[in-house]
């Protein structure tokens, strides 16, 4: 799908956050979820409204954060409008889209993180991967020079 500038801007309608246990154990992991739409999106103008519901649980059961809100997509060309609106149709969502939703989502809860008193739910860096190398070619290898 093929969309030119489009402006996203995600806006919460519910913020919920609970620390469940008041010692931390050794080791927590979370586990992330996003559902777009969460409900029927609609069309507004030159606006298109999609509702999502964020989520971030830890286990052991430690914090849990849920947020639902609506991605508000705006284009000045009609066209995109409706190719967007096919796409959802069809559950394909542009990757800017995603990506509005889970900036903002991970930044509340990261805010939120650290007002319970728990470590922030930050997705972990992937690490590099080493490639196949046919005999006789260098690989190319990730180091990193410095660390911030």
């Amino acid at each position: 799908m093929l969309l030119g500038l489009l402006t996203v801007s995600v806006r919460f309608t519910s913020i919920s956050a609970e620390r469940l246990v008041t010692s931390l154990p050794p080791r927590i992991q979370f586990s992330i979820n996003l559902t777009v739409p969460a409900s029927e999106p609609f069309r507004k103008e030159n606006q298109y409204i999609l509702p999502f519901v964020f989520s971030i649980a830890s286990t052991p059961p430690v914090v849990q954060f849920t947020f639902k809100g609506q991605a508000v997509v705006v284009s000045g060309d009609e066209k995109e409008i409706t190719e967007l609106e096919k796409g959802v149709r069809s559950k394909k969502l542009p990757m800017p889209v995603m990506q509005a939703i889970l900036t903002n989502s991970i930044a509340e809860a990261i805010v939120l993180a650290r007002s319970l008193g728990v470590p922030p739910p930050l997705p972990m860096p992937l690490q590099p991967q080493q490639a196949y190398t046919p005999k006789g070619e260098k690989k190319n290898k990730f180091e990193q020079e410095s660390v911030i």
